[in-house]
This record gives structure tokens, sequence and C-alpha cells, in this order.
């Protein structure tokens, strides 16, 4: 019977001095480490890829305007009355003076928006406000925080292969990169804060 109750107390002990050991050691690699996601869903960015506005005023296959809220191309076919969502306007029908505007901008380009909303839009910044060599690897929403986008009244050619700045009424800022350009269409990428 000793050496029954004997054996019992020395397995507690032993149990014991495990169990302090276990909760001092923090290198024991079995213990799960929460991840850290690179982006969090805050500093993410939505990306619209290979987006084509209308260079000719003609088009029906080119859109015109961008919500970058719903992620909608609108074209002459479906361009709403009411402009609340949409933040861009494609209003540039010269090759040589293309450009975006705000949907509050539009009315002497042809078009009119109930409910339009102002978009800050640089059209042509200079490297020191954006460099377009960074738009491939910008992943970060929070790279955009401090970037100043006031409206710039310029326009862009065909020839031009560098960024557009925005800051929609939402206070979500962004980059368009113009990656082709032609007397027919841009084709761009958009890079906004979500």
């Amino acid at each position: 019977m000793k050496k029954l109750i004997l054996g019992a107390v020395m397995l507690a002990v032993m149990l014991t001095a495990c169990s302090k050991k276990d909760k001092t050691d923090n290198s024991d690699d079995n213990v799960p480490k929460p991840e850290q996601p690179a982006v969090t869903p805050k500093d993410s960015l939505t990306i619209y890829k290979d987006l084509e506005f209308d260079v000719t005023g003609t088009s029906s296959t080119a859109g015109i305007a961008f919500s970058t809220k719903d992620g909608k191309m609108y074209y002459r076919s479906n361009l709403p009355r009411d402009g609340k969502n949409i933040d861009l306007v494609f209003a540039g029908v010269d090759p040589g003076n293309l450009f975006f505007s705000s949907t509050t901008a539009t009315a002497s380009h042809g078009f009119t928006f109930d409910n339009a909303t102002i978009t800050e839009i640089m059209n042509s910044p200079s490297v020191q406000a954006f460099d377009p060599a960074k738009f491939d690897t910008l992943s970060h929403g929070s790279a955009l925080n401090n970037l100043s986008v006031k409206e710039d009244n310029s326009f862009f050619s065909t020839t031009y292969r560098g960024v557009v700045l925005f800051k929609n009424a939402a206070g979500k800022t962004g980059v368009i990169k113009i990656s082709a350009a032609d007397g027919q269409r841009v084709k761009v990428t958009i890079k906004v804060q979500p």
C-alpha cells in the first residue's frame, strides 16, 4: 500500500514539474502563433484592370464613365442620369487633349448628372506627386494617405504612359495608370483605396 501511495505521489510531483516547465518555456515549437496578414483589409487596394475608355466620342464598346464604388463601367447606352456613384468621367475626345473629369465638371463636355459629386483629378501629375514607376508595386492603401490631389485642369495625349491621380467625394484616393492609348480608346488600370 505504501508503494502505491509513494508511486502516486511521485507521479503527481513529475506532472507538476512538467506542467510548470511548460508554462515557463516559451520556446515550444508546437505552440500556435497568431498569423499576421501582410495587408489588412483596411490597408488594401481595390484594383480594376484593363478598363477601356472611348476617345472617339461615338463608341458603344468603350466606356465613358466609371464608378470605383460599384466597380462598374458606364457606356453611352447605360449612362444613368443619377451620377451619385460615378466618380470618373472620361471626357476627352481629342487624341491630343485626353482627360478624366468629375461628374460636376462635365456639363460642358456634353454630359449632365443629377446628384453629381466632386472628384479632384490631376491628369498629368509631376513625378514628385507620384512616380509612375511605383504603380506596379503599389499594394497598400495607406501609401496613398498623404498623396495631395489638387485639380490641375490638364490634359494628356495618346503618347502619355503615366498616371492620373484622383480623390473622390468619399475621400478615397486612387491612381490610374495609362497603359495604352490611340485615336480610339485609352486602356487603364485603377488602384483605389477601399
